[in-house]
């Protein structure tokens, strides 16, 4: 005679067996989920760290060049004040021409004169290239040029500097009135 084991015992074995198979896939299912989170926070990092650093340099290069532009500017403004032969400009009040045009040059700066340029490295030369004592006699046609810096911060813009710091010449050209 054969003897069949009770439908409640059949259940039972396979619920079992089904139950061992369905926490091996739940585990295998949950490293799964581990690696894949992994992979996600290794690419985004790599993405994140490479958006990060062209943003960055984007901004760096918009800094450096509202730099270069405000200098331009200034030493324009320096040029426009000069040809006149006015003195009221200076701080010290001793009626100095070249410390009035400096600070004309500086007030013009938005404070960043004295972030690219030493006052004293501040060149005026003549058409001939030769240097100017002062800012000029009445009548003469004079350059001035400003030799700044800019320090780097961004990678990728370091090719355009020299060791980090990007270096720009401003001038500006005029002929002083007959004062």
């Amino acid at each position: 005679m054969v003897t069949s084991k009770p439908r409640a015992e059949v259940r039972s074995a396979h619920c079992r067996q089904h139950n061992r198979v369905s926490s091996l896939s739940r585990r295998t299912a949950a490293r799964s989920l581990k690696k894949s989170i992994g992979a996600a926070i290794i690419e985004f990092t790599f993405v994140a760290s490479v958006f990060l650093s062209v943003i960055f340099t984007i901004i760096d290069l918009g800094i450096l060049g509202y730099v270069q532009l405000t200098m331009q500017h200034a030493v324009r403004e320096g040029a426009r004040y000069a040809v006149t032969g006015r003195s009221d400009l200076d701080p010290d009040d001793n009626g100095d021409r070249s410390a009035a045009i400096i600070q004309k040059i500086s007030n013009a700066s938005n404070g960043l004169l004295s972030k690219v340029i030493e006052e004293e490295d501040i060149r005026v030369e003549d058409i001939y290239g030769n240097p100017v004592a002062g800012f000029g006699g009445p009548g003469e046609i004079i350059a001035i040029h400003m030799d700044c810096e800019w320090p780097i911060a961004s990678v990728f813009a370091l090719p355009l500097a020299d060791s980090g710091i990007y270096k720009f010449t401003v001038s500006a050209a005029m002929k002083n009135e007959e004062f």
